[in-house]
């Protein structure tokens, strides 16, 4: 069963346009009768115009406003955050896998991001060499 894309759904109707939901169904690779249930769903709380004898929908000029243009996507986000680690211990954060692997407690601040998949931290020397 394929599933729609909400994201994918927007970006083809955003122009403002009639659209077919027969075309609709095969350019978003879904079956009609989902495409056409979802729209009916989506006309009846405004969001959307439906007209039935054509069986076209358009989205709303106001919704329109809401979704971004090309070019506007917004960037992906960036995780921040402070971590206690355990010694010799691994913790995932998103996707991003972060290993201390060192035998002291590390507190650990960072930004992740959707490229940073994994990290590992290692520690050499004690806690009094580096504190004086």
């Amino acid at each position: 069963m394929t599933t729609l894309s909400i994201d994918k759904f927007f970006t083809v109707i955003k122009n403002g346009a009639w659209h077919s939901i027969d075309e609709l169904s095969e350019q978003l690779g879904i079956q009609t009768s989902k495409l056409a249930e979802f729209s009916k769903f989506l006309s009846e709380r405004g969001l959307l115009k439906h007209d039935e004898k054509t069986n076209r929908i358009k989205i709303e000029p106001i919704w329109k406003l809401l979704l971004p243009e090309e070019g506007e996507l917004p960037e992906p986000k960036t995780a921040v955050a402070t971590f206690i680690i355990p010694p010799e211990t691994s913790i995932d954060v998103q996707s991003t896998h972060i290993s201390n692997i060192s035998n002291i407690e590390l507190e650990v601040n960072c930004r992740i991001n959707s490229r940073i998949k994994e990290m590992a931290i290692k520690v050499y020397g004690s806690l009094e060499e580096t504190s004086s």
